[in-house]
């Protein structure tokens, strides 16, 4: 913090700010790989290592991926409000850093190494391991999301640490997306390669989740309320983040852009394998495409959001990714050679880049704004990424409903992915629209 508020307003003082150096940048960003990691991994393989690995159901496995999704719209809020109120000599913030970043390294390899079970017992054992897995990622995730308007006492600032963290959770999306298939194949496929991919990447992310707890030294502090104050009542807190009406919009904006987003994701590891007829490890060729086109556009939309505002930014992202999703899925259903293919994943994957950085620098400055003075940065950002995994659960979801219906049919499965992401996609934009437009000029300079 830059400023002390004065007394009485419940925001954390600091007689003595400590700057932010590119270092602390670097340490704050470390942690998203962690982050896009963990989110990644389940979203593009779980899906696909339930009904092609372990012989789950279709419809089982969309209700396992969807399921803990559901708990996180009730638990990110609470993790948010149980982090704004901690106090105590390691802070608010990184003790529950690090009981995440412990926490969620064991409940992944988990998820991906189940014993010799019966199909029922591989059903309750993926699920409740899965169910743990999201539970324990929002230890970390909620509080670490809060840090920029946290400690980010300008726009500017706030900008950077979002664009760096964005910039390395593309790195780690890449990784889980792209890394973790051929770790798999690598590895021999079947149980054993997924194991040995899931034991890899929990040691290099968890490593990775220690930078912001490093670079909260100094900065995380317990906030300071008035003699005889008590604490808010947690249902206020939830109340004031689902009243406000902007941040209720944008929120549902990103619900739809995610939902694409994850429809997609899901779907090219049935599209690699049965469309374009490629090996398991081609599929994290097809992401490394996509991904790696998404981390080297995160800069140039963060640029572009700087120039022209976020939310202008933003449309343009989703129009091109409806535009880019419907011309990849044509591809599967015309069967497109490989080579003609692969240039349709990077081009999806550049306004996804837009749809990941942009977002979370418009709710940075809205919380700022709107949460600052009554240091409730958590229980905002824990609304915030309750309706994240809402959108990135959904997309499975639509997608194992498809495979249901059509009964595996991987032209219908091409369809969806070619016309669902667009409509998703473009029904976010008057969301998207009417948050902008009920931004007050107060909000504007506080944000400023």
């Amino acid at each position: 913090m830059a400023v002390d508020l004065g007394p009485g307003l419940g925001r954390p003082t600091m007689a003595h700010p400590v700057p932010l150096r590119r270092t602390d940048l670097l340490a704050y960003a470390a942690g998203s790989f962690g982050t896009g990691v963990f989110s990644t991994v389940p979203t593009v393989l779980l899906l696909f290592f339930c009904t092609e690995v372990l012989g789950i159901a279709a419809s089982w496995a969309a209700a396992l991926v969807f399921a803990p999704k559901v708990w996180a719209i009730v638990w990110d809020p609470f993790v948010g409000a149980w982090s704004d109120r901690t106090a105590g000599r390691f802070g608010r913030r990184r003790p529950f850093l690090l009981a995440g970043a412990l926490g969620v390294a064991l409940a992944f390899v988990a998820v991906f190494t189940p014993p010799p079970l019966s199909p029922a017992g591989l059903l309750a054992w993926t699920g409740l391991s899965y169910f743990a897995l999201a539970t324990l990622y929002s230890l970390f995730a909620v509080p670490y999301v809060a840090i920029p308007a946290e400690v980010g006492d300008t726009a500017q600032t706030r900008a950077r640490l979002v664009a760096w963290r964005m910039g390395v959770a593309m790195v780690g999306v890449l990784a889980g997306a792209g890394v973790a298939p051929l770790i798999v194949q690598a590895a021999g496929g079947g149980r054993g390669g997924y194991g040995v991919m899931s034991l890899a990447i929990a040691a290099a992310c968890a490593l990775a989740m220690f930078g912001p707890i490093l670079m909260l030294r100094g900065r995380d502090v317990a906030a300071e309320r008035p003699s005889g104050a008590t604490a808010p009542r947690l249902r206020d807190q939830l109340g004031r983040a689902f009243r406000h009406r902007r941040f209720r919009l944008l929120a549902l904006a990103y619900v739809l852009q995610l939902t694409a987003v994850g429809v997609v994701s899901a779907a090219i590891p049935y599209l690699v394998t049965k469309s374009f007829g490629r090996t398991e490890g081609e599929i994290g060729l097809a992401m490394i495409a996509m991904l790696g086109a998404t981390t080297l556009a995160v800069p140039a939309w963060a640029f572009i959001g700087g120039r022209i505002g976020e939310a202008r930014a933003l449309s343009g992202a989703a129009l091109l990714f409806a535009f880019s999703a419907a011309a990849l899925g044509w591809a599967a259903g015309a069967r497109l050679s490989w080579p003609l293919a692969l240039p349709l994943f990077a081009l999806a994957g550049l306004p996804f880049a837009g749809m990941q950085v942009l977002p979370y620098t418009i709710v940075a400055h809205l919380i700022h704004a709107e949460a600052g003075g009554s240091s409730d940065e958590g229980v905002f950002t824990g609304v915030w990424t309750a309706t994240e995994k809402l959108g990135l659960a959904l997309g499975p979801g639509v997608v194992g409903v498809a495979l249901q219906l059509a009964h595996g049919d991987i032209d219908g499965l091409a369809r969806v992915a070619a016309i669902a992401p667009g409509v998703m996609a473009l029904a976010s934009l008057p969301l998207l629209f009417a948050s902008a437009r009920r931004a007050a000029p107060s909000h504007l300079k506080a944000a400023e």
